[in-house]
């Protein structure tokens, strides 16, 4: 869900890299040749054009789709089977816009020409066994693949399956139904997804800490509206009724007679039972009492610990929020007092000299920033915690962005007598990224140094490639993080007690923040730390994130 939208499960990977100028015009020119002038061989020329400048995968790919079908129309066919069955090995993971694979269109040519198939019928259709048709095996290994696809894709699926009269093919035809109602159901789903959010919610709000399910569709399916982590968007969990309700009972979207409604925590939902069902059973044994009384005894334990456990960990939260509010108007108030003190001095001219003028101004700077970033953190928080954050990604040197995120750091580590050693292997590694978040998550890791650092006033950071991996590591010699610690340091609010981080101010959102930053770039976050010696977190991030 983004926003109220519901982002269907195959939309996400169809934004092709932007081709060249000069292939643009190849193609255009093909297609004028091929379309509008009718002349193919012309067109396969300005095709092999675009595909010997092609400089991606989905160029190359799209580029042989089109060459293959021109070479057919001008009557190439030697050439447009080499064409075609390069396409099967190499563009089965690429699609186009309306998210089929590219390979598909060249198996959909052999398959229909006849090209390098045995056994053909006079009806047309592929015979059984035909273990020599690459086209016929690419289309069975594509119908087998497990994953969501396109709509588009599955019906091409299902006509050239069609074309095939192998036992196989007719098992992937039944499984590819199923898969293209279920695609139907999910896209009328999207149109109807507005109202069905508010009444989920509204059921949410009505049983809170349960999941609220309704039904929708045919099956019905029950859905929910869930959250799989804190930190991420909500999704809508969809499950078939028919695949979990015992034999003989039918789930209805509307009462009938007969219907009973299934219970609290479910919307629209009604419960056929058999005929029978609670019928009075046939005097019960002792033993079956006694049973019956030690299963409900151990419930009556079991639901009590839970009531137990549910009460501490709301005892936590309400802490932890109470903690939370406390340290935040600490920090706030901590760099308005110096803003107002230093500005006051200012104002009545107590300042002395120009020197002392710069670095009062030059304080009340590095303040202000420090509280930009606080206020940015608790929103950016804020923002997670809703599933409305956005990263706005672009080609970003890694090398650059830490070197900015230690600039800014740069004032208020000298003012408390810091030194910051900044390194590089010299590979500049180059991300698709969202450098300004990228920049606060390494000020974060910067800021956590500089605040557990101790009686140390060193602090090193390097940047660099590694296995594939773009790396920075930030490195302080303070008092470290004990064992026990170090697999909850990350966790929102969470902040490590121990007599050495007594008086150390923070809300414990700075790594919470970080962590998302790197995940979100397909990156991760390890920390390596000895109390009493220092720590080293370092941020790992593919350089094809």
């Amino acid at each position: 869900m983004v926003q109220d939208h519901l982002v269907l499960p195959w939309e996400g990977n169809r934004v092709a890299p932007a081709p060249t100028p000069e292939f643009v015009r190849s193609q255009r020119e093909g297609e004028s040749r091929e379309f509008l002038k009718s002349d193919a061989a012309a067109a396969a020329q300005s095709y092999r054009h675009a595909l010997d400048i092609a400089r991606s995968l989905w160029e190359r790919c799209s580029t042989r789709v089109w060459l293959g079908r021109s070479y057919l129309k001008a009557g190439m066919t030697a050439e447009a089977d080499n064409t075609d069955h390069t396409a099967l090995q190499e563009c089965g993971d690429v699609s186009d816009a309306d998210g089929v694979s590219l390979a598909l269109y060249a198996a959909e040519r052999l398959l229909a020409s006849g090209r390098n198939v045995s056994g053909r019928h006079a009806t047309g259709q592929i015979a059984t066994g035909q273990s020599d048709s690459p086209a016929a095996d690419y289309v069975l290994r594509k119908a087998s693949t497990v994953r969501w696809r396109s709509p588009n894709e599955a019906f091409m699926l299902q006509s050239l399956l069609r074309r095939m009269t192998s036992p196989a093919a007719a098992e992937r035809l039944r499984t590819l139904a199923v898969e293209i109602r279920n695609a139907e159901q999910l896209a009328t789903l999207v149109q109807d997804m507005p109202h069905l959010v508010a009444r989920l919610q509204q059921a949410s709000r009505s049983a809170p800490g349960d999941l609220a399910w309704m039904g929708y569709g045919d099956e019905p399916w029950l859905l929910t509206l869930v959250s799989p982590t804190s930190f991420a968007a909500p999704v809508i969990m969809a499950v078939s009724s028919r695949r979990i309700v015992p034999a003989g009972v039918t789930l209805r979207l509307a009462p009938t007679p007969g219907t009973v409604p299934l219970g609290d925590g479910f919307v629209d939902l009604q419960v056929e039972w058999p005929t029978g069902r609670f019928a009075v059973p046939p005097a019960v044994p002792g033993v079956l009492y006694g049973s019956i009384l030690g299963v409900v005894l151990g419930a009556g334990l079991l639901a009590g610990y839970l009531l137990l456990r549910d009460v501490h960990r709301e005892t936590e939260t309400a802490q932890m929020r109470s903690h939370f509010v406390a340290s935040v108007s600490h920090e706030l108030k901590t760099p308005l007092t110096s803003i107002r003190a230093h500005a006051e001095t200012l104002l009545l001219g107590r300042a002395g000299n120009a020197e002392t003028t710069s670095d009062y101004l030059k304080t009340i700077v590095s303040e202000s920033e420090r509280l930009s970033r606080l206020v940015d953190s608790v929103l950016d928080f804020s923002r997670i915690e809703q599933g409305r954050k956005t990263y706005h990604l672009q080609a970003t040197r890694l090398d650059e962005v830490a070197r900015s995120a230690a600039k800014t750091m740069e004032y208020p580590l000298s003012q408390l007598g810091f030194t910051l050693t900044f390194s590089s292997d010299g590979s500049a590694p180059t991300l698709t990224a969202d450098p300004e978040a990228l920049t606060q998550a390494i000020l974060n890791l910067l800021g956590n140094a500089m605040k557990y650092s101790g009686q140390a006033r060193s602090i090193e950071m390097c940047v660099g490639t590694r296995d594939g991996e773009a790396f920075v590591d930030v490195v302080d010699h303070g008092i470290g993080i004990e064992r026990d610690d170090q697999s909850r340091i990350f966790e929102r609010f969470h902040r490590v007690s121990s007599i050495d981080t007594v008086g150390i101010a923070g809300a414990g959102l700075g790594l919470p923040l970080a962590l998302h930053v790197v995940e979100a770039h397909r990156g991760r976050i390890s920390v390596i730390s000895h109390p009493g010696r220092g720590s080293t977190f370092s941020v790992r991030i593919p350089l094809q994130a």
